[in-house]
């Protein structure tokens, strides 16, 4: 009995990608022609046969289980791939459309603000009136906070789809958006300090200094009666005023004033309200189809009641609202208690944390801008200095106009002015390019400074050491320069810090605004500013800290290299 060919053996082992005749011990094991067979021991010869074809498999079930692996990894991606893209078909067919609508949480109760239990989220009769139209609509409604003189850019620049914020249907704005059906009627009410007994209108006010929110209904009929009058980007800020003496009556919408003085210890109303106005909700022109959408969930929740449900749990409700509700209600809603801004407790700890989040955005903004200055005001300053003349014609055009026009028109003009030429870029990435780009204009100078402050024979020495003008300048200049350019980088990234808080106009919520939200909201001013110096005062501070122990090594280096260039 013969139990292989040796060729075949060697061809079939080949085959199958195993050892071959390298495999001497597998040689060994099969008899040859000149082997004796009746001396041959074939059992040990089949034992060790069958271990080692069991050892081989084992060798080569790596291979093996790659090739599976890899087979079954190919279906696996395909069945994802297939799952995913039917999963996405029938999510982009079933997706809930989404309603963007732009506020000024800033502004305070009972609008649109940031609940005092509860700090994250935002509370307010239209934002509860944004929910009653969305699912009208059968739409996700999403808030997107914004600056209230900004509005209306925003709107037009595409950052939300509507404006919910008491916006009043003025013919100035009309020309850049149009108007929904109206969803609440105004009036304005004056209010004075208690004890105040020679203000009982507004006809009392002419020699008086009146505070009112800008671009309004009140502001305009204040000038139109040519009454002195201060304006404010807020509420909370005038009745403040007022309570400290500082004006002598406020003039705002009855909204407002039933939040802020009707229930306050040391102000009251002075007459009774008067002018009446509407609040409309702007949309884009050309947005006809949205526009339907948005008049028809105006008229359901007033048909249905919802509406007043609304106005009454705010304390809004008044017989001029009967006027735009009218008898279509399908029934009389139910009265709640009243909203209660006093009775709210301010949730220390969650506003602790939306202030840590902001704080982030603001880190985020501060490196990110000088990360750019620095990068752009080195080439600045060589530029300027060193350059040719028409170089250096273009680097002193750009120093002049970044340093002489302030960093909110640049912001302005960066957001709401390079979208017409296609060039939009989001609020944070607007706020971090155009600070860099400002910023690298102060810090050219200072490099410029540092490279002049280094004598002219450091250039020379590196030139007879055989050094080219580059390699002079990383090896030799540039350390100096940057010895002495420290201090006011430092001074400058903590002004920037500062500075982000321009931010606002242009919708970036970081710091600032953060303290603005919260304080208006909660009436916390004094702890909150306590707070928010403290988180500034903890990015800054390590910074300078950092900046200064970096400022002692490279004094100390350059000593340690002064003595060691005397004992050579």
């Amino acid at each position: 009995m013969r139990l292989t060919d040796p060729i075949s053996f060697h061809s079939q082992r080949s085959r199958n990608g195993n050892v071959g005749l390298k495999d001497a011990t597998a040689l060994r094991l099969i008899p040859s022609r000149k082997t004796d067979l009746s001396t041959f021991n074939w059992r040990t010869a089949i034992v060790t046969l069958k271990a080692k074809r069991r050892r081989t498999q084992v060798q080569c079930a790596p291979l093996a289980l790659a090739k599976f692996e890899m087979v079954d990894f190919r279906k696996l991606i395909f069945f994802i791939s297939v799952a995913l893209a039917t999963v996405l078909c029938v999510s982009t067919v079933n997706a809930q459309k989404v309603l963007r609508w732009g506020a000024d949480p800033s502004g305070g109760a009972p609008y649109v603000f940031n609940d005092p239990n509860h700090p994250d989220q935002y509370i307010g009769y239209e934002k509860e009136m944004v929910d009653a139209l969305a699912a009208a609509m059968d739409r996700k409604p999403e808030f997107v906070p914004s600056d209230w003189e900004t509005l209306v850019s925003a709107l037009q620049r595409g950052s939300f789809d509507v404006i919910v914020n008491g916006l009043e249907p003025t013919a100035d704005r009309a020309k850049q958006i149009q108007f929904s059906k109206p969803y609440y009627i105004f009036q304005l009410a004056l209010t004075v300090r208690k004890g105040e007994e020679r203000i009982n209108s507004l006809a009392d006010c002419r020699n008086r200094v009146v505070g009112t929110l800008g671009n309004t209904a009140a502001s305009r009929l204040l000038q139109k009666e040519g009454i002195p009058m201060r304006g404010y980007a807020d509420p909370v800020a005038a009745y403040r005023d007022l309570e400290l003496k500082r004006i002598d009556a406020v003039l705002m919408d009855v909204p407002a004033e039933v939040f802020y003085a009707s229930k306050s210890a040391t102000l009251k109303r002075a007459g009774e309200p008067f002018f009446r106005g509407t609040y409309n909700i702007g949309l884009r022109k050309g947005d006809d189809a949205l526009k339907a959408e948005v008049d028809a969930a105006i008229d359901r929740v007033i048909r249905e009641g919802t509406l007043e449900q609304i106005l009454r749990k705010w304390n809004l409700w008044n017989d001029a609202q009967t006027e735009l509700l009218g008898p279509t209600r399908s029934g009389q809603p139910t009265s709640s208690g009243g909203y209660e801004i006093t009775s709210a407790v301010f949730n220390w700890r969650e506003a602790v944390w939306r202030l840590t989040r902001a704080a982030m955005v603001t880190v985020l903004i501060a490196f990110g801008s000088m990360l750019i200055a620095v990068v752009l005001g080195m080439p600045l300053a060589i530029g300027q200095s060193k350059g040719p003349a028409w170089l250096q014609w273009l680097c002193t055009i750009y120093i002049e106009f970044f340093r002489g026009t302030p960093v909110l028109v640049q912001l302005l003009f960066l957001y709401f002015g390079l979208p017409t030429i296609g060039l939009a870029m989001p609020g944070w990435l607007t706020a971090l390019v155009g600070l860099g780009l400002n910023y690298a204009a102060y810090e050219s100078q200072v490099y410029r400074a540092a490279l002049e402050a280094i004598p002219r024979g450091q250039w020379e020495a590196a030139y007879l050491l055989g050094m080219n003008p580059l390699l002079a300048f990383r090896r030799i200049i540039l350390p100096q320069a940057f010895r002495i350019a420290l201090p006011p980088m430092t001074n400058d990234f903590v002004s920037l810090f500062k500075d982000t808080s321009v931010a606002y106009a242009i919708s970036v919520w970081e710091l600032a605004t953060a303290y603005r939200e919260l304080a208006n909201a909660s009436g916390q001013f004094l702890l909150l500013g306590v707070a928010v110096s403290l988180f500034y005062l903890a990015m800054s501070l390590p910074m300078a800290h950092l900046a200064r122990r970096l400022e002692r090594r490279l004094q100390r280096r350059e000593a340690i290299e002064a003595v060691e260039s005397e004992i050579v």
